[in-house]
């Protein structure tokens, strides 16, 4: 018994919906704020130390800004708008060869940003993201059309003022691109709730964490 491919059965309309997704805010953050940015000191990946990831620490309204802007964002995205986010660690990340920058994830955050703040040339190269949901499959398919299903990375083309916010947990990365006389610089941060949320066993209140 079997099918045959002579006379194939009639399929009922098949429906396809996205169970869960993977957010990515991309926005234009004002030639003001990002000129503020530019004196600033930043550090390659690999020479990065603990006391270059406040950067921001004496300039307020450019943090106010940035975590305004991803606030309304992210409250909007997950319907709450009752939330606050304060931004945690901030650096700037300076690539004056071209060198590929490592994959990595941000841990002890919930959402990550990064702001092109300075000039980009043609040269530099996007920044790519991992599929997550790869590393959970044994099976990988090649494709000659891509879409959202079938994708096991994603990137976005640096441009100057343009920001990125992305969940913390994403691998993200950017190939190595030809030298140039204008290096690759940007502001990286990450973003953690504070105050009330969530419910039953798992309701916090931030302020309990306070201790002596």
């Amino acid at each position: 018994m079997g099918i045959s491919t002579r006379n194939p059965p009639r399929l009922a309309e098949m429906i396809t919906e996205t169970m869960f997704a993977i957010p990515i805010g991309i926005t234009q953050i004002s030639q003001s704020t990002c000129d503020k940015i530019k004196p600033l000191k930043g550090s390659t990946q690999n020479e990065a130390t603990r006391d270059l990831f406040d950067v921001l620490k004496d300039y307020p309204e450019i943090k106010k800004v940035l975590t305004f802007t991803f606030t309304v964002w992210i409250n909007e995205l997950l319907k709450t708008p009752d939330s606050k986010w304060v931004m945690t660690t901030n650096w700037i990340t300076e690539n004056p060869t071209g060198y590929a920058m490592k994959p990595h994830s941000h841990k002890n955050c919930a959402y990550s940003g990064v702001l092109y703040f300075d000039k980009v040339d043609d040269s530099h190269e996007a920044l790519w993201f991992d599929n997550p949901l790869t590393y959970f499959s044994s099976f990988l398919a090649e494709s000659s059309s891509k879409n959202k299903f079938n994708i096991a990375s994603y990137f976005v083309e640096p441009a100057e003022g343009r920001m990125i916010f992305f969940p913390s947990y994403l691998m993200h990365y950017h190939h190595a691109a030809k030298p140039t006389s204008i290096p690759r610089r940007s502001l990286a941060c990450n973003f953690f709730p504070v105050g009330k949320y969530g419910g039953y066993d798992s309701y916090i209140d931030t302020n309990w964490l306070r201790h002596g």
